[in-house]
């Protein structure tokens, strides 16, 4: 049964305060192709200026490249560079390496209880928990909630089922460790968000419970790559092209099929889920990654909530404090969570 909650109220145009200009005739394309009510439209019309230079320095910096294996130092520190953000004034950083590697995020006044589980992006081959900083360090301060954020292991050193096995640990760790799943979120980014659905559809086959809700951005859902927006925003998407994808994705799955629903998650069943709240871009190469994911998803009987963002970078929370749709997307996702919870 889908949660009232989650109704997007039908077309885009129709909701005060909105105004679809020239500049979202992509997004407006995009909208006549969904059933009513299946995706929101955020608030931004026009990208900010800071938007759109992070996408300048994006195309020049990262998409021209053609990667392969002697590629990957490069990119793990372009990427670093890109992303790295220090935590927030009044959140706290504690390593962990033992049972499981990555960091707690603490706010000054955590809601007792009350916790995250973040998992990074950068295409199960780069990216750690210092990279995606500008995230959990603002989704704990927002929260009022202690995030922890996986340091799983990277691909092709590590390739599938490593970083799933990661996540699983985590997360009989965190409740062996007296935390409540219906009081643990989940979130992730890119491949993070995909590795996210993974381990809830991991975590249905082996009678684990399920966190009280997930909340998404630009995941990455279907490794066989088959979303029609691949080709479409060829030219749109600021961050990587189709070979760049095709590349991480052979990485991770290794010998595996990609279309193993446990690698592409949008391949498995969705249903039984806790509430699902997606961000994505209408402008990225994983657009129907979480278009297909919102409808599957909903067709399956899991609540879920579509806002779709018009003419950002794939994965813009990681700009959060450099780019204000950032800091509004972190801020929607955090207010929502805490709506779920208050219910």
């Amino acid at each position: 049964m889908t949660d009232p909650m989650y109704d997007s109220g039908g077309d885009p145009a129709s909701r005060p305060g909105t105004d679809l200009q020239s500049d979202v005739t992509s997004a407006a394309g995009i909208s006549a192709r969904m059933p009513p009510g299946s995706a929101e439209f955020a608030p931004w019309t026009t990208p900010s200026l800071q938007a759109r230079l992070i996408a300048r320095g994006l195309r020049r910096l990262i998409k021209p490249r053609r990667v392969g294996r002697a590629d990957l130092p490069l990119i793990r520190v372009l990427m670093a560079a890109m992303t790295r953000s220090r935590p927030l004034p009044g959140v706290t950083v504690e390593r962990v390496k033992a049972p499981v590697h990555g960091e707690w995020l603490r706010p000054r006044q955590p809601r007792r209880g009350r916790a995250l589980l973040y998992l990074h992006g950068g295409g199960y081959m780069a990216g750690s928990p210092r990279t995606h900083r500008a995230i959990t360090a603002r989704l704990a301060h927002r929260l009022g909630a202690a995030v922890f954020a996986l340091d799983y292991r990277l691909a092709p050193e590590h390739p599938y089922p490593a970083a799933l096995e990661d996540a699983l640990t985590a997360w009989r760790w965190l409740l062996d460790d007296g935390w409540r799943p219906d009081r643990i979120w989940l979130a992730g980014d890119s491949a993070g968000g995909g590795l996210a659905l993974a381990l809830m559809l991991a975590c249905k086959q082996q009678n684990l419970p399920l966190p009280a809700a997930a909340a998404l951005f630009s995941p990455w859902t279907d490794l066989t790559c088959s979303g029609a927006a691949i080709t479409e925003n060829a030219g749109r998407c600021a961050w990587f092209t189709a070979q760049q994808l095709d590349f991480a994705a052979r990485l991770y799955a290794d010998r595996h099929t990609p279309g193993d629903p446990l690698i592409s998650p949008l391949l498995g069943d969705l249903s039984g889920l806790p509430p699902l709240l997606l961000h994505v871009s209408d402008s990225e190469l994983l657009r129907d990654d979480s278009l297909r994911l919102e409808a599957k998803a909903r067709a399956a009987g899991t609540s879920v909530r579509l806002r779709l963002w018009h003419g950002l970078p794939h994965a813009w929370p990681n700009f959060a404090g450099l780019m204000p749709e950032g800091d509004a997307c972190l801020e929607d996702t955090a207010s929502a969570l805490l709506a779920l919870s208050a219910n």
